[in-house]
C-alpha cells in the first residue's frame, strides 16, 4: 500500500501496487494530464493489500473529493497513522518506508 502526493494538487493518493511504487507506480501515474511527477511519501508491504486498501479507503471516505477515485483531502501524517492503525488490526505491516518529511 502506498501514499503519493503531487505538488500540483492539494490531495494525496492512497493505493496499492504489486510492484515497488517508488520504481514503477509513480512513473505509471506521470502521464500527459499530470503536470508534475507523483512523489511516493510512504509505502508498506502488508499481508493483505486488497483488504487494507479497502478499509483505509472506507476510513477516509468522507475526505474523498471524488468518491470513485483514490484521492483524499488529507495530510500525509494522518494517512500514515490511519494505515498503521488499520494494519495492526487487520493486515500486519511486514516492511514500511516513510519518505515524507
Amino acid at each position: 500500500i502506498y501514499i503519493m502526493s503531487n505538488p500540483a494538487y492539494a490531495v494525496i493518493k492512497i493505493g496499492k501496487s504489486a510492484q515497488d511504487p517508488t520504481k514503477y507506480r509513480a512513473k505509471e501515474l506521470y502521464q500527459t494530464g499530470v503536470p508534475e511527477p507523483m512523489k511516493v511519501e510512504y509505502s508498506a508491504l502488508v499481508e493483505d493489500e486488497d483488504l487494507l486498501e479497502r478499509i483505509v479507503h472506507q476510513r477516509f471516505h468522507a475526505s474523498r473529493p471524488n468518491k470513485g477515485r483514490e484521492f483524499f483531502e488529507l495530510d500525509v501524517p494522518t494517512a500514515i497513522k490511519g494505515i498503521r492503525e488499520l494494519a495492526a488490526e487487520r493486515s500486519p505491516i511486514r516492511i514500511e518506508d516513510v519518505y515524507y518529511r
